[in-house]
């Protein structure tokens, strides 16, 4: 009802702006973890401010240029009234916006609706060995998605890049009583933060 509202609205008053409601950012729990019981890492993501603010600025400054307008974060809020934002786990960014398209054409009135991903992930290059024990080279890769939506829902612009031009690591897996456990060669943080900006560099000049 309120969507609609808007729409009949939208001759006389023009949106403006661009609403990020949904930015996952996910680093495989492998890269940062140096040992994982049954995929279950030990140490939750955490990601100096410094470094945090860097990658989320440069993402607002590709949005800005992919749009055309200025660029800010959605927060919808949950049926008690909460913000919904993601919450810091062994893999996943907390802190950030993780809306619906829904839920934030019923918070705000923008031009743009942006869902924005941020993917770390591995791919297995080679391994050895079978159930009981195992060692793997695994190659990491980054992959940037968004999507923007406008007032009608449709996409309005859609993008991907994906960079996988980086080192391998090592990763020994063994399985003890149906528990399987893994010892990874883990990167710091900062180094995981470098590769990012890797893959947002790829996307920004993706089609130029």
């Amino acid at each position: 009802m309120v969507i609609g509202l808007w729409l009949s609205l939208a001759a006389s008053a023009q949106p403006t702006g661009a609403g990020i409601y949904k930015m996952r950012w996910f680093v495989d729990k492998r890269l940062t973890n140096s040992f994982t019981i049954n995929n279950t890492g030990t140490t939750p993501l955490n990601i100096p401010q410094a470094l945090y603010d860097s990658v989320v600025n440069e993402v607002m400054k590709l949005v800005k240029d992919e749009l055309f307008t200025q660029v800010r974060f959605i927060y919808p809020l949950n049926n008690r009234g909460d913000e919904m934002r993601y919450t810091t786990t062994t893999d996943l960014v907390g802190g950030l916006p993780r809306g619906t398209k829904k839920k934030a054409m019923k918070t705000e009135y923008m031009e743009y609706y942006v869902k924005f991903k941020i993917n770390v992930g591995l791919n297995s290059v080679g391994s050895i060995g079978g159930e009981v024990a195992s060692y793997s080279r695994l190659k990491p890769y980054v992959q940037i998605k968004m999507k923007a939506y406008g007032l009608d829902r449709r996409v309005k612009k859609r993008k991907n890049a994906r960079t996988g031009k980086f080192s391998s690591i090592g990763s020994f897996q063994y399985n003890i009583g149906g528990v399987t456990m893994t010892n990874t060669n883990a990167i710091p943080i900062e180094q995981v933060v470098t590769m990012v900006f890797e893959g947002l560099e790829k996307f920004k000049n993706k089609n130029k």
